[in-house]
C-alpha cells in the first residue's frame, strides 16, 4: 500500500523559503549547523544557505522564489528559471568559499524537465572542466516530497515559521484576504457611479481572491497578498458554503452586467454606467449587497472586522 502524501502551498515570502531551505539542508544531508548566509534575500556568491556534511562535504543552496511582492509591497527576488539565470547563478557560486561539493538551486517553481536537462548539461560541463562539484535543482515538488519524508521538519516549518497552528488559523488567513478584496469602491459606491470596465475588473479580482487566495493591486496588477487557498480551502464547513454562495452571487452579478452591456440595457455615459431600467439597477444593487452581507455574516462569526 502506498504512502499518502500531503501537498503544501509554497511559502508566501522569500524569508520563509530561505528558512525552509535551511531546514531541508539540515534534514536531507544531516547537517545540524546549517545556516543562512547574510541577511534574508542577500545571497553571497550565489549561496543563501550553507552547511558541511561529514559524508558529502560543503553544500550550498541558492533560493529562488517566484516573482511576487512582500508584505511591505517590495519586489521579491523571483521569476521563472531559465538557462540564463541557471548559468549566471551557477557561475556566481563557483567563487563561494569554501569550495562547494554540491550546489543546489531551490525554487518554488514546478518541476521542469527542460531545466533538469540544463542541470545535467551543467554537470557534464563541470566534469569535463575537472571540477569536483555537482549541481542539483530542487523544484517545489521536491520540497513537498521532503516535507512528507521528514515529519519533524513539516511540523516545525508550518506551525512555527508560518505561524499556523490549526485549521482555524488557515481559515482566518483566507478570510482576511477575501475581506481585503472587498474593500474597494466597487462594493462601496452606487453602481451608476462606476465605470463598466473597472467595475467588471474589480469583480474579477474579487472572485480570484475568493477562489485562489490571490489579491492583486488595482493599478500595478501585482499580487499584494496571497493566502494558502480560496474558499475551497476553508475548513469550517458553514463558512465554506457561505463563501461558495458569495462566489455564485458575484458570478451572477458579472453575468448580468455583461449581458446588459451587450443588449444595450446598460450603457456607458460620460465614463459611468447608465442603467435606465430602475428594476434592473435595483436587482444589481441587491445582488452586490447580498454578497457583502453573506461575507459579513462569516466575518462576524470569525470575529473579524466587517466590510
Amino acid at each position: 500500500m502506498g504512502t499518502l502524501a500531503q501537498f503544501f502551498q509554497p511559502p508566501l515570502y522569500w524569508q520563509q523559503f530561505e528558512e525552509l531551505a535551511q531546514g531541508l539542508l539540515t534534514e536531507v544531508y544531516s547537517i545540524p549547523n546549517a545556516q543562512q548566509i547574510g541577511r534574508p534575500g542577500q545571497a553571497q556568491d550565489g549561496v543563501d544557505v550553507f552547511g558541511k556534511s561529514s559524508r558529502h562535504g560543503q553544500i550550498g543552496i541558492q533560493c529562488k522564489r517566484l516573482s511576487d511582492l512582500d508584505e511591505f509591497n517590495n519586489p521579491l527576488p523571483g521569476g521563472p528559471i531559465d538557462k540564463a539565470f541557471l548559468e549566471k547563478a551557477a557561475h556566481e557560486a563557483l567563487v563561494f568559499k569554501p569550495d562547494l561539493k554540491i550546489w543546489i538551486l531551490a525554487t518554488t517553481a514546478k518541476r521542469d524537465a527542460k531545466i533538469q536537462g540544463l542541470v545535467r548539461d551543467l554537470n557534464e560541463r563541470w566534469e569535463g572542466e575537472g571540477r569536483d562539484r555537482q549541481a542539483i535543482i530542487w523544484a517545489w515538488d521536491d520540497c513537498v516530497s521532503y516535507l512528507n519524508a521528514f515529519p519533524d521538519l513539516q511540523r516545525w516549518y508550518y506551525r512555527d515559521v508560518i505561524q499556523v497552528h490549526s485549521a482555524r488559523d488557515l481559515d482566518i488567513m483566507i478570510l482576511e484576504t477575501i475581506s481585503m478584496a472587498f474593500h474597494r469602491p466597487a462594493f462601496e459606491v452606487p453602481i451608476n457611479c462606476e465605470h463598466s470596465d473597472e467595475f467588471i475588473q474589480a469583480l474579477k479580482d474579487t472572485q480570484m481572491a475568493l477562489r485562489t487566495g490571490e489579491l492583486v493591486d488595482r493599478q500595478s496588477r501585482h499580487i499584494i497578498r496571497k493566502a494558502v487557498s480560496g474558499w475551497r480551502g476553508i475548513d469550517n464547513e458553514r463558512w465554506r458554503e457561505s463563501l461558495r454562495d458569495v462566489d455564485r452571487c458575484l458570478r451572477a452579478l458579472r453575468a448580468a452586467l455583461q449581458e446588459g452591456l451587450k443588449t444595450g440595457s446598460i450603457q456607458q455615459q460620460n465614463g459611468f454606467l447608465n442603467i435606465a431600467d430602475l428594476t434592473l439597477r435595483d436587482r444589481l444593487e441587491r445582488q452586490r449587497e447580498s454578497a457583502v452581507n453573506m461575507l459579513n455574516t462569516v466575518l462576524d462569526d470569525a470575529s473579524l472586522a466587517r466590510i
